[in-house]
């Protein structure tokens, strides 16, 4: 059976609602953190390293300052949470000291605001996307003592959208390929679409239909 394709003079302007974007952008941060509370041993070449692992990073809009052209001053917050191994050269945990207690582990939560701007009318959502993030670590001095210093990478997407309802002029539908595959059991029928619409007219000849 051949193919029905409608003709582009059957066709009528159609109303989609879908969502715009009205602006775009990546926000690549580096974020470094002093840690003064964790107390190394004595020997502190005992200890090697200080492996990082980012737990979980957050980001979110928590403050517009709208400006009447559609530019808005964003605040972003992002919401950092990783953990902090310490080993030795052989890769195996030791012991320090955070708060009197003896610890080869240390989870710690950070958050950081950062300043954007961009067009965000209003009636628009701003969505932040974490795209990757990590975390590096390694111990410094502060006034002759030992510390942790710790560097946060967070790869943010954002955009600014909202949901409309466009109307569009369609020249045809689409019709999908067909799938190259093996032998074919049956034969399917041909895709179809969708029928033209029957114009302004039809509803006015119902109406008088059941008036009569």
């Amino acid at each position: 059976m051949p193919e029905e394709r409608l003709q582009p003079a059957q066709l009528e302007p159609i109303c989609i609602r879908t969502t715009q974007v009205y602006d775009w952008c990546y926000l690549n941060g580096t974020t470094s953190v002093l840690l003064p509370d964790i107390v190394f041993p004595a020997d502190t070449a005992s200890v090697a390293g200080i492996e990082a692992a980012i737990i979980n990073v957050e980001c979110a809009e928590i403050d517009r300052d709208q400006d009447p052209s559609g530019l808005a001053a964003v605040t972003i917050r992002r919401l950092v949470t990783f953990e902090l191994t310490f080993v030795d050269a052989a890769g195996n945990p030791v012991p320090v000291i955070v708060n009197g207690v003896e610890v080869t582990t240390q989870t710690r939560t950070r958050f950081f605001d950062e300043f954007i701007r961009v067009c965000a009318p209003e009636g628009t959502t701003l969505t932040c996307e974490i795209t990757d993030a990590a975390a590096r670590a390694f111990m410094t001095v502060i006034n002759s003592t030992p510390a942790v210093q710790v560097e946060l990478f967070v790869c943010q997407s954002i955009q600014v959208t909202a949901d409309v309802t466009v109307s569009i002029n369609i020249n045809d539908y689409c019709v999908p390929d067909a799938c190259e595959t093996g032998p074919k059991p049956f034969q399917c029928p041909p895709p179809t679409t969708p029928p033209p619409g029957c114009g302004p007219n039809t509803l006015g000849r119902a109406q008088q239909a059941s008036n009569s």
